[in-house]
């Protein structure tokens, strides 16, 4: 069975907790580098170089907007023993690949109102391609001031989506927008650790309205101590927020409140997870939460994704690469690695 492998960094400063990651880390973000030098290759005109001084452009507005994830990203570098640029380009994929942008993922988040027994749930089904699966790592954080957080990640990426000891969680999910551009703005990754770092909804709701950027986003955000869940649809020039309804809200890679801004095909794999959500309204709990997502109608566009098109290169084929599903009351996360029609799950304790 494929389970990704789990590292926990400290540190009293941010730049010991990157090095202490680097250091752990450093196998598996040697692979994460070729990958993305392969795939570049593969769907890019731009060469290494190319895309390493445009990395390094989003550096100045990093450090000064949060020199605290800049200190950390500094230290992954030490630590590995890898070029600042080459970290940055992990860090910055998104904003690299960006043009044109795939379909991927889902997310969801479960109130009490609508679970068995009162409980609150955050889930994302990631997809992307088979070629990362060999260095995805699941990132335990215990920062300076004693605040834990934990969640699934790519080698040599500070965090992709997660849970803290305060009870904010975070899940994601690529949008593409008619404003997108090749602009330097706080990279979607950077932004994601920082909302990681925040005590209260609120304080992560403002960063997540304010942050500059320069590609669009959607975020999941969650906090058990308010009971309640934001999604924020966000893009160069503004955010769009949207709430529960029945203690349910689920999202995929479209525009809901603004469709006329959208540049991606629209897909139905919200309104299908949504669907099966209320079936068990009031009633759903994890076990059910991995049904949902196991899910295979409308193939292969569906919440559990397999390669479908066997022309393309392995490495470049559409696939579920994990489950991750934040259980706020027990405070555990239970992560399956690859679709969660096949894959094994574990349970890691924050």
């Amino acid at each position: 069975m494929l389970y990704y492998p789990l590292i926990k960094v400290s540190g009293a400063t941010y730049y010991e907790i990157g090095k202490d990651y680097g250091r752990q880390a450093k196998e598996m973000i040697a692979h994460s580098i070729n990958d993305y030098k392969q795939v570049f290759a593969l769907s890019s005109d731009r060469s290494w170089e190319e895309m390493q001084e445009f990395a390094l452009s989003f550096v100045d507005i990093t450090r000064r907007e949060m020199p605290e994830v800049m200190e950390e990203v500094e230290g992954i570098a030490e630590g590995s023993g890898f070029s600042l640029a080459d970290i940055m380009i992990v860090n910055c994929r998104y904003e690299i690949t960006k043009f044109p942008k795939k379909n991927e993922c889902t997310t969801g988040a479960v109130l009490p109102e609508a679970a068995k027994d009162g409980k609150m749930y955050l889930i994302k089904n990631w997809d992307y391609r088979v070629g990362i699966m060999d260095h995805i790592l699941i990132l335990h954080i215990t920062q300076p001031d004693g605040t834990r957080i934990m969640g699934l990640t790519e080698a040599g990426q500070v965090l992709r989506s997660g849970v803290n000891t305060h009870g904010i969680g975070l899940v994601s999910n690529n949008l593409q927008s008619i404003y997108d551009s090749w602009n330097v703005g706080i990279p979607t990754v950077f932004a994601r650790r920082q909302i990681m770092k925040f005590h209260t909804l609120k304080e992560a709701a403002d960063y997540t309205r304010s942050f500059p950027r320069a590609v669009s986003c959607n975020m999941l955000l969650a906090g058990y101590k308010e009971k309640q869940a934001i999604d924020f649809e966000v893009y160069p020039n503004g955010a769009d927020e949207i709430f529960p309804k029945d203690g349910i809200v689920t999202h995929a890679n479209h525009f809901v409140v603004q469709p006329k801004i959208h540049a991606l095909q629209r897909t139905l794999r919200d309104a299908r997870m949504r669907e099966l959500l209320m079936e068990k309204h009031g009633e759903i709990d994890v076990d059910y939460i991995k049904c949902c997502m196991a899910d295979h109608v409308n193939y292969p566009q569906s919440l559990c994704r397999h390669p479908p098109i066997p022309t393309q290169p392995l490495m470049m084929r559409s696939i579920t690469v994990s489950n991750e599903i934040v259980d706020f009351e027990a405070g555990v996360v239970h992560i399956c690695a690859g679709p969660p029609c096949t894959g094994d799950y574990r349970t890691y304790v924050l």
